[in-house]
């Protein structure tokens, strides 16, 4: 079944040192765009609040004052791209010192394309209706809107373009070419990765690029190109999966992944019943404390521009994250592509990740206990992914026909025989081998997890349709 998906293609890039300042110069008025936008925002919301104040300081409640308070108009994208197209060529407003040049407030447009921009103040409005969304209770809680720091946020730009007459496309066999703009004409950059899938696409008519980001993560570029894809997208398992049916997988920190059934990981290997924890952070924590250490030292506080001594360990930091982002992402693409390829069910734990890491301090009043040991074990549970290896098992099993089935969240799969059901009320996490005082069983706890999330699964039916094991497929 052929079906028009969006998909993001990601490569390395290998820019020029020009191209290096073009780029930075991009991210810049992304960022300065954003802020722009967003701080007419806050002024109008501000300006709201202070007429329901004056009507809470002469005594309404401050819920009918919500009410009552004078409407204001939050400008939206449109509005804030006119006033800035008015302005963008203008002096500062307000007095001057002695001998001062008025400067121009948005030096930074020149030489960027206008989308950069456009983009950016979309990203504002989606910032500023998830927040409204936040405080109507349509979607979990969220603060304030923030503006972007120089050198606190990732370095990052999108561009959109016209389907009609693209000009985001691809040149020669590793070659990208990026919109200019201001008078600059258009760049290429040189790509790590061959784009040779999706060129194919877009050659045979069958995929079209929509837009494009480029970020920095540590000390490489990276340019994700956004598509819609014509792809073949499978009704039905394969007969290879439909023989192996359902597995069940138990998240953990000692082993990353503990499964009811085996997985083959790579060809030839044995199949694993367990996907040992590779300690990512663990093994990098030791340089990265060194690199921030050595960036903290030299950190100079209230100076206008930090030492080349400071930039040096930052950037040695940042490699180190971005080494570990990327190792971290490997792993995770690997088994969750295994597991969709090898079985047409996969049954899963509906995990609260947030609530799981959230920190064991308390309060001044109730003090937690065991603070640091709970530090430690959210670290783990954050660096095994435990969210993302979820997302990733659920966009990918779309690909292959795979139902996803899951069990409540405080459902007591590790406390619960597999076999006969009895609950062992008094296991706690040191415990690390299941006994059954009722039929006997002992078994590792998390094997038998695995085994209690396959048999206690509710199958996700997509689009309202059954499962093809429901179907007998």
């Amino acid at each position: 079944m052929s079906e028009l998906i969006i998909r993001a293609y990601r490569y390395a890039l290998d820019p020029t040192e020009e191209q290096v300042e073009i780029l930075h110069r991009y991210a810049t008025a992304s960022r300065c765009g954003f802020n722009f936008a967003l701080g007419m925002k806050t002024a109008v919301y501000e300006r709201w609040c202070r007429g329901r104040d004056r009507l809470v300081a002469e005594g309404m409640d401050k819920t009918e004052a919500n009410k009552k308070a004078p409407k204001v108009r939050v400008p939206n994208r449109n509005r804030t791209q006119a006033y800035w197209r008015e302005t963008r060529g203008q002096g500062f407003i307000g007095p001057l010192r002695e001998g001062q040049e008025p400067r121009q407030p948005f030096a930074w447009w020149e030489g960027v394309n206008n989308r950069a921009y456009y983009t950016a103040f979309e990203d504002a409005d989606t910032a500023w209706k998830n927040w409204l969304d936040s405080l109507a209770g349509r979607r979990p809680p969220m603060g304030f809107p923030r503006f972007k720091r120089r050198g606190a946020t990732r370095e990052s730009f999108r561009i959109v373009h016209s389907l009609k007459n693209p000009d985001i496309r691809f040149e020669g066999p590793r070659r990208l070419r990026i919109p200019g703009g201001g008078g600059q004409p258009a760049f290429t950059v040189r790509l790590h990765q061959s784009p040779r899938q999706l060129t194919r696409l877009i050659n045979t008519g069958h995929a079209t690029i929509t837009s494009l980001t480029v970020s920095r993560h540590g000390h490489r570029w990276h340019a994700s190109v956004l598509a819609r894809v014509e792809q073949e997208l499978p009704t039905r398992p394969t007969r290879r999966q439909q023989t192996a049916g359902r597995i069940g997988v138990d998240l953990g920190v000692k082993t990353a992944l503990t499964l009811s059934d085996p997985l083959t990981l790579h060809s030839g290997q044995t199949p694993l019943l367990a996907v040992d924890n590779p300690h990512l952070l663990q093994n990098t924590a030791r340089k990265l404390a060194r690199a921030q250490r050595t960036m903290a030292r030299r950190y100079v506080k209230g100076a206008a521009q930090q030492s080349k001594g400071y930039e040096e360990a930052k950037a040695k930091a940042a490699k180190l994250q971005a080494l570990l982002s990327a190792r971290r992402a490997t792993a995770q693409h690997l088994v969750t592509k295994r597991l969709v390829e090898q079985y047409a069910e996969i049954a899963l734990e509906s995990l609260n990740t947030k609530g799981m890491t959230r920190s064991a301090k308390g309060t001044t009043d109730k003090p937690g206990k065991n603070v640091r040991q709970k530090a430690g074990l959210n670290r783990a549970i954050l660096d095994v992914g435990f969210a993302e290896i979820n997302r990733q098992i659920e966009y990918k099993a779309r690909w292959h026909a795979v139902t996803i089935a899951r069990v409540p969240t405080f459902f007591p799969s590790s406390k619960s025989c597999h076999q006969c059901g009895w609950i062992d009320t008094g296991q706690t996490l040191a415990d690390r081998v299941f006994h059954c005082q009722a039929c006997g069983m002992v078994i590792d706890r998390d094997a038998n997890a695995a085994r209690n999330i396959k048999n206690h699964a509710t199958p996700i039916r997509p689009l309202g349709r059954a499962s093809p094991l429901e179907k007998g497929l």
